[in-house]
């Protein structure tokens, strides 16, 4: 069972804030009024300031809704934080949302990147989450389809972010070793 810390409670705390402003504002794709999951699976997309309701979200990212609520839920479920505010603002039940999940370790998805020559590299620094995957989606759109991008991310959750963020969007992550990843433009 993954342990709550000081880290998670404010996460959580910035969460439940967001929840309650977007939750009275419509969908700023469509218009539509937006329900707390679809604040939260933004959220989890990194798009915290410009939440979509999840047809939307879909749309955007070319994925079938179905897919993307499945990945997107599997995200949530190993982030604490957001597990913990999908429970409260959904009242979900464990069988539906286990928040016990601890994921394994992230194991490099290649012993070697000698072989990997890439299109473009971006140090990220230090950028957390949110600001990481905006800038990283603006980078890879600016790229051509399966074109290799190197990026250097030091944030702490890079090793969970960056796998779930390229299994959300259909982009391949080609290597992780932190603080290095090789990332393939989606097609």
């Amino acid at each position: 069972m993954a342990l709550w810390t000081e880290q998670d409670q404010q996460k959580f705390d910035e969460i439940v804030t967001q929840l309650q402003y977007w939750t009275s504002q419509p969908c700023l794709a469509c218009k539509s009024p937006l329900l707390a999951e679809d604040v939260l699976y933004s959220n989890a997309l990194g798009l915290k300031t410009s939440p979509q309701c999840l047809p939307c979200l879909a749309k955007g990212l070319e994925r079938n809704q179905t897919e993307l609520k499945t990945t997107l839920l599997q995200h949530i479920r190993r982030r604490p934080c957001l597990c913990k505010a999908f429970e409260l603002s959904a009242g979900a039940l464990p069988t539906v949302l286990d928040c016990n999940f601890t994921p394994t370790e992230n194991l490099p998805l290649s012993s070697s990147n000698s072989a990997l020559i890439p299109d473009l590299i971006w140090d990220a620094g230090d950028l957390g989450c949110g600001d990481l995957v905006l800038l990283l989606r603006s980078k890879l759109r600016a790229m051509l389809p399966g074109e290799l991008l190197e990026l250097t991310a030091l944030d702490p959750g890079a090793p969970e972010d960056i796998p779930a963020w390229c299994n959300m969007t259909g982009n391949r992550l080609v290597f992780q070793q932190h603080p290095l990843y090789f990332i393939r433009n989606k097609d």
